[in-house]
């Protein structure tokens, strides 16, 4: 479960990076000073929950 929570934020934070540069003229400041740190947590917390449910969710041997 752990790792389909780092896959989502990843993608939320892939997702937010794009719709930060979509945005046009009158409201493109404010989009990239929410977005753009938004995308950068999202996916340094996706990229750590990837890992870390890499290493605890495999089966026993």
């Amino acid at each position: 479960m752990k790792t389909v929570t780092g896959a989502i934020l990843i993608l939320a934070g892939e997702q937010a990076f794009s719709h930060a540069y979509l945005i046009g003229f009158p409201h493109q400041i404010y989009a990239q000073t929410i977005l753009i740190p938004f995308a950068a947590v999202s996916t340094l917390a996706g990229i750590g929950f990837l890992i870390f449910g890499w290493l605890r969710d495999r089966k026993p041997t």
